[in-house]
């Protein structure tokens, strides 16, 4: 195996440990993904392993039809989101999908909306591409469905026509992020998690009326 695959693939299980350790991944729930090096075969996270415990074993070669390459396990149940996204995005190395209160609660509660807006806030520079805190970012909100095809189908049509920059949600279910490495994802996953507490906080503040005196 050569060396740079083995040390992409323990960089990214250092990844999945951390985003687990900050609780991002509760009951083996979450996956994970990079494209290989000078390779169209992707590496994606086995279905029900305990994110604490994953090791470099743990991951299964796939095609870019989401076929295990040589391999019996099953890989995500969320595979074909996955390559969806290495298929529109052939700059992007990394996939990263995570589970947390904040994007399950505002994915839900926005779902009518349709997208969750996040402006001016200065952490939004960790995103790629974006250097002053003065801009918007639109992340889509779409229904969870246990059909990944027809929800990758619905996603690419969305995307044809409203190209996504960054990241999506699927109502109460989650996040998807990517990158053109495994650092990179990782970071916009960091910026994400953070910006939908604080979303979700000053939304609470104002609808609770903090900050308004009610002294006599």
């Amino acid at each position: 195996m050569q060396a740079s695959l083995i040390a992409q693939q323990q960089e990214l299980v250092d990844c999945i440990h951390f985003l687990h350790q900050k609780g991002y991944a509760p009951a083996t729930s979450s996956n994970y993904s990079f494209r290989q090096a000078g390779s169209d075969r992707i590496q994606i996270s086995a279905s029900g392993i305990d994110k604490g415990l994953f090791a470099t074993t743990d991951l299964i070669t796939i095609d870019t039809e989401g076929n295990p390459v040589k391999d019996a396990r099953k890989p995500s149940a969320e595979t074909g989101l996955h390559t969806m996204l290495y298929r529109l995005l052939p700059e992007v190395r990394c996939v990263l999908h995570t589970h947390t209160v904040y994007n399950t609660v505002l994915s839900t509660i926005l779902e009518p909306q349709g997208y969750l807006r996040l402006d001016g806030f200065e952490v939004l520079k960790g995103l790629s591409g974006i250097r002053t805190h003065d801009t918007v970012v639109d992340l889509p909100i779409f229904a969870n469905s246990q059909d990944i095809e027809h929800l990758s189908t619905q996603i690419e049509a969305y995307w044809q026509k409203h190209p996504i920059g960054h990241g999506f949600l699927l109502a109460g279910h989650g996040l998807y992020t990517w990158g053109e490495s495994i650092a990179v994802a990782k970071r916009q996953v960091e910026v994400f998690e953070f910006l939908f507490e604080c979303y979700y906080k000053i939304h609470l503040f104002k609808s609770n009326n903090y900050g308004h005196s009610t002294h006599s």
